[in-house]
């Protein structure tokens, strides 16, 4: 599994990002991370790198990789879930969380998608005041030029199916 970490986020959890990798043969396994602030608070969003699925979580006590690992699994499990993708998570997702390699990003349109999405949850969590579980259900309903106007959801869905 590849986590791509952005410089901010990498100096936070203590880690050196390897040089960035090619793009994992899974598209499940490759996620893309960053750190921005909304107002005061440190949020994480976490990405996936080809459908924009996401999830953000409290970037607060997230210090070390270990913290950051147990608590983004378990923001992204818990996302999945409600969504109606645990199976996705259990069967494809969780076997590979031991096996994380963390990388500098490497593309463009996932960080640009990504730039979307934090304003996005900036507004629904300033201007609106919604928690952070609807801010993310939110998020992965919105329609993405990256994913061809689908929504993420949608699109982690597409990519779950088998391919005969």
């Amino acid at each position: 599994m590849i986590i791509r970490l952005t410089q901010k986020l990498a100096k936070k959890i203590k880690v050196a990002p390897a040089t960035a990798f090619p793009f994992h043969k899974n598209p499940l396994l490759d996620w893309t991370a960053n750190m921005f602030m909304v107002s005061r608070w440190q949020c994480i969003i976490i990405t996936n790198s080809h459908c924009l699925y996401s999830v953000l979580l409290a970037g607060r006590g997230l210090s070390s990789e270990s913290a950051f690992i147990d608590e983004g699994m378990t923001a992204l499990r818990e996302q999945m879930t409600l969504d109606g993708a645990l199976q996705i998570y259990d069967s494809q997702i969780a076997p590979h969380i031991d096996s994380i390699s963390f990388c500098k990003t490497n593309d463009r349109r996932v960080l640009g998608s990504m730039n979307e999405l934090v304003f996005l949850a900036k507004c629904d969590l300033l201007e609106i005041g919604l928690p952070i579980e609807l801010v993310n259900i939110r998020l992965n309903e919105t329609p993405m030029s990256m994913v061809r106007h689908h929504n993420p959801k949608l699109s982690l869905l597409a990519l779950a199916k088998p391919k005969i």
